[in-house]
């Protein structure tokens, strides 16, 4: 499913959303959002705009002030997860006092009501609730401030952990009997996006001035390079050109032609502990990082190759 724009995304077009692929033939201008679940393709230049895509963008335009984001929903969710799993641990506990209490009274789960649960909550993680709820308004707003990047199926859950032990009268948990279904519904979301395999994406442009740049995967920069930019590949970076200023990480690897300037301007490389790092020309002011190590570079200095050797920072 694809959806082709010709022309320019404005004010006049508005932002495009779209759970498909989307191929954009002008640029997009300031202000201006576009999201496709799948793969983004833009003819022309992202100028102080967002743009997001779950599988693929290829930008064929320069990205300046703009914040471009490809597959990071996927890293998002497993991150949720983890959250929400914790959360649970805290009312597991809560569902094996409600399960003892009802065959002690000899009832149903249907017949504890939300005003017992209240109760029977605080009862049960007796000076850990403040900690319980103070984690879960946390995971509840980062859920709220990523709700667009967000699968719609974390919703209803959202919903009832929101309410749950709040106001009797207003929460969607009624009873026992839904809490348990409750609590159902949040192991199949975390069994769902727990340490999934995630797609192989991909991010591909010319060049960056003053923006965001972040892939579940890797990112090609093809021509003049990157300057002051924040970028974030989970796996991969290539530039051909130059990295002037800002923060570079990858996780396995980085590649860069050029990176700092002739007047030492600060260019941060890292990359995790087990990852590479290979530099064509690293100019003054050029700090590498594999994983918490750092190395400066002091003078410019052709060549540079930086990896851990039996856990000390090799540089050659």
């Amino acid at each position: 499913m694809e959806l082709d724009y010709d022309g320019k995304v404005d004010v006049k077009s508005g932002n495009i959303r779209f759970d498909g692929d989307i191929r954009i033939s002008g640029d997009v201008e300031n202000s201006m959002f576009v999201g496709a679940r799948g793969k983004v393709f833009i003819a022309g230049a992202v100028q102080k705009a967002t743009v997001e895509a779950g599988a693929s963008a290829i930008i064929e335009g320069n990205v300046l002030s703009s914040t471009v984001t490809v597959g990071m929903h996927e890293v998002l969710e497993e991150e949720l997860a983890k959250q929400l799993h914790g959360l649970l641990s805290y009312l597991e506990r809560m569902n094996d006092a409600l399960l003892e209490l009802i065959q002690t009274r000899d009832a149903q789960l249907a017949e504890i009501d939300a005003r017992e649960l209240k109760e029977l909550v605080r009862v049960i993680l007796k000076e850990e609730y403040l900690d319980f709820q103070d984690e879960k308004l946390a995971f509840i707003q980062k859920v709220k401030n990523h709700s667009s990047q967000l699968t719609s199926c974390w919703e209803p859950v959202i919903e009832k952990l929101y309410s749950v032990f709040t106001d009797t009268s207003l929460t969607v948990v009624k009873n026992g009997e839904e809490f348990s279904k409750f609590l159902e519904e949040a192991y199949t979301l975390i069994e769902r996006f727990s340490a999934r395999e995630c797609r192989e994406s991909y991010l591909k442009i010319p060049y960056a001035i003053n923006s965001v740049l972040s892939c579940n995967g890797n990112i090609e920069v093809t021509d003049a390079g990157l300057s002051n930019c924040s970028v974030h590949a989970e796996k991969q970076l290539s530039v051909e050109g130059c990295c002037r200023g800002g923060l570079i990480f990858a996780g396995s690897k980085v590649s860069i032609k050029e990176t700092g300037s002739p007047t030492g301007v600060k260019t941060v490389i890292k990359t995790g502990k087990d990852g590479t790092v290979t530099i064509g020309l690293a100019r003054f002011g050029t700090e590498i990082w594999i994983g918490d190590d750092v190395h400066h570079i002091d003078v410019d200095t052709l060549g540079v190759h930086a990896r851990m050797v039996d856990g000390e920072l090799r540089i050659h």
